[in-house]
């Protein structure tokens, strides 16, 4: 593009400053447009990227990095011990490599939105992993790896998949969604509420709209916007890209008057179950409706999986009633120095289909915490004693309910067991509390690791959002991931 032509001073023509500099700006804001739209389409790819294509990436990594290790430093040989094949090495590496990226959580959606959190799990998963590595070549193989290819292999992974990473948490941050709700204040608090405990960080909360007929808020609020057939002229003008539907609004006869306009607009319109659970792994309680039961299609009846879970359940009791007997020694011993009380402590607790049972663990609080009735426990409980405090940080205090498990009465994972008097007024304030006793309760469950210490009832409807979760989407793989997740904290202390 050419502005007028004048002539210089050495009579040759040029383009007039003004018309040159106007396109150089038309050019920049060219290339600003399609940089912001490529961040916006990679931050979205990366966000949507299951856990299993993350997997892969990892693989990816420590397989080229053990390979240039081996380049660069080749085994010697005429080794005493033999060293360890470059296949080998890649498979050993690749298996240590998941297991600990599964222990500490580094393929879970909330990793990538802080890069502190990045950072410790990716140092936790790599020198995790090199103890796993060195413990299967040198203790089950019987055989060596150079300390520079598993320093090399290790170090390259650790700054690939951090980088990778950072850079995933940056186009992240980028893209912020424009997200409108159509339903009430309280649904919209709720989104709010989940954005403040570090769910939905990709997301820019518009505020919140009505199908109208005067079903707006009774005071000023300045999260409304009025009914939604009004807001949909302006959904591109102020950045909304998704809008997610109450159950009560979308009950309104009118709602495909304005959801068409609005998928039309480029808009993705999801209906409030959907979204959160897909966004937060949690079902919101007070949005749901008996309908939902009828479309969740809850696995809780499923013979096979019930007799594969049983099967996992008495295996993994075993096994670990095996592996911690020397600690069960020591913990009796660390309790009755402290305060010459019992050891062991047990309490009557509702299990599946609401039957009571005796729930066993190590004692934590003292001798006098109780007087015959039930007190909701908090994190920094004046009751727990110190030995008790380490015990619950490090989730040692749950080892005896292997036992319930072998009995039956308990599985590995589940939701948490509670005290008959606290599950009476729970399911008095709490919509579909009972529900939760459809499967046996766990030792750890999707609620313990994805939600802080249960101190009130309204903790406990937040954890009730997280179990229902889990009844909808059990499964072996999920097991896993809970199991995984627990062993992470076990080894974290509980921090």
């Amino acid at each position: 593009m050419r502005g007028p032509l004048v002539a210089g001073a050495d009579g040759q023509v040029v383009a007039t400053p003004s018309v040159s500099r106007f396109s150089e700006v038309q050019s920049r804001q060219r290339r600003t447009s399609l940089t912001v739209g490529v961040t916006h389409i990679v931050g979205r790819a990366l966000m949507g990227m299951p856990p299993s294509t993350w997997l892969l990436v990892d693989v990816s990594l420590l397989a080229v990095s053990v390979s240039a290790a081996f380049t660069v430093f080749p085994p010697h040989p005429n080794l005493e011990v033999p060293h360890v094949a470059l296949w080998q090495a890649t498979a050993i590496f690749a298996f240590a490599g998941i297991v600990a990226s599964l222990v500490f959580g580094l393929y879970e959606r909330e990793t990538l939105v802080s890069r502190s959190r990045i950072l410790s799990r990716m140092l936790l998963t790599t020198t995790t992993a090199a103890i796993v590595a060195y413990a299967i070549i040198y203790v089950i193989m019987y055989a060596t790896v150079s300390r520079r290819v598993a320093g090399l292999s290790l170090g390259v992974f650790f700054v690939t998949g951090t980088a990778i990473r950072f850079g995933a948490s940056w186009a992240i941050h980028k893209i912020q969604r424009g997200l409108l709700v159509v339903g009430s204040s309280a649904l919209f608090e709720s989104f709010v509420r989940a954005q403040s405990e570090g769910f939905l960080r990709e997301y820019r909360l518009v505020g919140y709209a009505t199908t109208g007929g005067g079903d707006g808020p009774a005071t000023a609020d300045t999260n409304f916007l009025g009914p939604i057939a009004e807001q949909v002229p302006k959904l591109r003008d102020v950045g909304v890209l998704d809008i997610v539907v109450g159950a009560s609004a979308a009950r309104d006869p009118s709602v495909m008057d304005w959801i068409v306009p609005s998928l039309q607009a480029g808009c993705r319109v999801t209906n409030e179950a959907i979204f959160y659970e897909k966004a937060t792994g949690q079902i919101l309680v007070d949005e749901i409706t008996p309908y939902w039961f009828l479309f969740a299609d809850l696995k809780v009846h499923c013979d096979e999986q019930a007799m594969f879970k049983r099967v996992v359940d008495l295996t993994t009791a075993v096994v670990g009633l095996c592996l911690s007997a020397p600690l069960w020694l020591l913990i009796a011993l660390a309790i009755k120095l402290g305060d010459r009380g019992p050891v062991f402590y047990y309490q009557d607790r509702v299990g599946q289909h609401g039957k009571p049972f005796r729930l066993y663990k190590f004692r934590t609080m003292r001798t006098d915490a109780e007087d015959g009735k039930s007190v909701w426990a908090s994190p920094n409980d004046p009751r727990v004693t110190r030995v008790g405090r380490f015990l619950r940080r490090s989730r040692l205090d749950e080892l005896p309910q292997l036992v319930n498990v072998l009995v039956g009465h308990m599985s590995i994972v589940g939701p948490r067991p509670e005290r008959p008097d606290i599950v009476d007024e729970l399911c008095e304030k709490i919509p579909y509390y009972s529900e939760r006793h459809l499967v046996k309760p766990g030792v750890t469950g999707w609620a313990q690791i994805s939600f802080r210490y249960g101190a009130s009832v309204e903790d406990s409807k937040r954890k009730l959002q997280f179990d229902l979760y889990y009844l909808k989407q059990m499964s072996f793989e999920l097991d896993m991931i809970i199991l995984f997740r627990t062993a992470g904290t076990f080894l974290r202390g509980g921090c």
